[in-house]
């Protein structure tokens, strides 16, 4: 019975010394001690931050690729084409011609028409009795440009005009001065549509135009009809009050040079412009045949 007792303490003091062994050897690890698994993934995570942090760093430093590059703003070429050059109006052309004929003035020239009137060419201007005289056999030096009307022209047309109005009648130009380069325009392009010949009957070559005398007015429509109008009618009676012709009149054309015009009138424009108008209009004739002169180009 005593040899049990103590067997049985023995095995009681065998346990009680392997507890306190194990109790001891836990309480020697340190408390801090992470698991391995969880070490590995905190380095792995900060390896990789810092990798990516790195990775980021090098490539805002790194220079751009050439795809990602803007492509550079390139200047303006100067030498970009301008807008077509518009075409000159019709109804008052004024581009000058690229050419421009150039003749050295005739020397002056005295000589008498078959019905007795002195002709005098001086400058290259032609006077018939004192009447500046321009038509096809007849010219004006290239560069001469009064600009617009003469005054004494213009003074007279508005006494007309203003006569017409009291009339209850509207007169008003449609052209007046023109210049040598406007009628080269003007005679050309009615070549280019009608054919030389044509054009020749009824518009002036350039230096042979009335209208570069500054003495010449077209009014109203610049149409045949305008003769049979009351406005036409009347400046066909009363023009020549105010020093106007009549120059191209009707069934005159074989002594004038050009078709019947009832548009187109000529301011005498010498001091007794009314006294030689009122002559050549109570003559019943056309300039050309009041003074013995023709009008026909040499060629």
């Amino acid at each position: 019975m005593r040899r049990k007792l103590l067997a049985i303490l023995l095995c009681l003091a065998i346990l009680c010394l392997g507890a306190c062994t194990a109790t001891v050897t836990e309480s020697s690890e340190p408390e801090s001690a992470v698991p391995s698994d969880v070490s590995a993934e905190s380095t792995e995570s900060e390896l990789s931050e810092e990798s990516d942090v790195s990775a980021e760093s090098e490539a805002e430093s790194a220079p751009e690729s050439e795809e990602e590059r803007p492509e550079p703003t390139t200047a303006a070429p100067t030498d970009l084409p301008t807008d077509p050059p518009t075409e000159a109006p019709t109804a008052a052309p004024t581009a000058a011609p690229t050419t421009r004929a150039t003749t050295a003035a005739p020397a002056d020239s005295r000589s008498v028409t078959e019905k007795g009137y002195e002709v005098v060419t001086r400058d290259g201007f032609t006077y018939v009795d004192g009447v500046l005289v321009a038509n096809k056999t007849y010219s004006l030096p290239a560069d001469y440009y009064p600009g617009d009307l003469t005054a004494e022209c213009d003074a007279a047309y508005m006494r007309m005009k203003a006569a017409a109005a009291a009339q209850g009648l509207s007169l008003y130009i449609s052209s007046g001065f023109r210049s040598y380069d406007t009628q080269d325009v003007i005679y050309n392009r009615y070549v280019a549509n009608d054919g030389k010949a044509n054009a020749d009957r009824y518009s002036a070559r350039p230096g042979h135009s009335e209208h570069q005398t500054g003495l010449a007015i077209d009014l109203n429509g610049v149409l045949d009809s305008f003769g049979s109008t009351a406005e036409g009618k009347w400046v066909a009676a009363h023009a020549h009050e105010y020093g106007f012709i009549l120059r191209y009149p009707k069934g005159k054309e074989a002594q004038t040079g050009y078709m019947y015009e009832p548009w187109h009138i000529r301011y005498i424009g010498t001091a007794n412009s009314v006294e030689v108008a009122t002559a050549i209009y109570e003559s019943g004739l056309c300039l050309e045949e009041y003074y013995g002169i023709n009008s026909a180009y040499q060629n």
